[in-house]
């Protein structure tokens, strides 16, 4: 037996673990479509272990996945999918108990083939930021690529990833407004899958009962 570390070795892991959540989906939700891609992607960024630099970073993304919190997130049902067209806000919310000692959401969407050599390689461009009971936003993290060993910082829209992520750490408790905004589409409708802890609750176009 030896030990080994890198991407051809994570690579059919990560395989066979999106495998086993699509076979739970499919025990959970008979009858559904299969999720998409981009579901598969924030089921396990938003559940998995960070390293490195607090957030992403260039070493290790979003951390490394853990199969066990990706299917409970699944079952729990804290994840949808949606779509959104150039200037369009999808809304939801996040309700924060006492003792909850983070907030957590997470998008990403499959992106349109972009243009060979073309920069920003980004076709669609969505946003998602959240608001607390005071109406005070809470964005993204993003990274500084002429800085690569510089943590990341959540200070402003994330405009270059398909892939965003909004924590809030020790938030006090009450309901948060989350909006995912197609800041950008070119090719619309762009679908899009989210995922929110630590309860999601996706509001009817009737608004929200509390």
């Amino acid at each position: 037996y030896t030990s080994l570390c890198g991407t051809s070795m994570a690579s059919p892991t990560v395989c066979g673990l999106g495998a086993l959540l699509l076979q739970d989906f499919r025990q959970q939700y008979p009858g559904a479509p299969d999720f998409r891609n981009s579901t598969l992607k924030v089921l396990l960024a938003h559940t998995a272990e960070d390293l490195g630099n607090p957030g992403p970073d260039y070493q290790f993304g979003y951390g490394s996945v853990r199969v066990v919190p990706a299917v409970d997130l699944l079952r729990a049902g804290y994840f949808l999918e949606a779509e959104l067209d150039h200037g369009q806000v999808y809304s939801v919310v996040v309700i924060v108990q006492p003792g909850d000692d983070q907030l957590k959401v997470t998008i990403a969407w499959d992106d349109p083939p972009g243009t060979p050599n073309v920069n920003p390689v980004l076709v669609n461009d969505l946003d998602v930021i959240v608001y607390d009971a005071a109406n005070q936003p809470y964005y993204a993290w993003t990274l500084n690529p002429a800085s690569p060993a510089s943590p990341a910082v959540r200070t402003e829209p994330d405009r270059v990833n398909n892939i965003e992520q909004v924590v809030i750490d020790n938030p006090a408790p009450g309901a948060y407004r989350v909006e995912v905004r197609g800041h950008n589409v070119v090719e619309g409708p762009q679908v899009f899958s989210l995922a929110a802890t630590p309860e999601l609750i996706d509001c009817s176009s009737q608004g929200l009962a509390s």
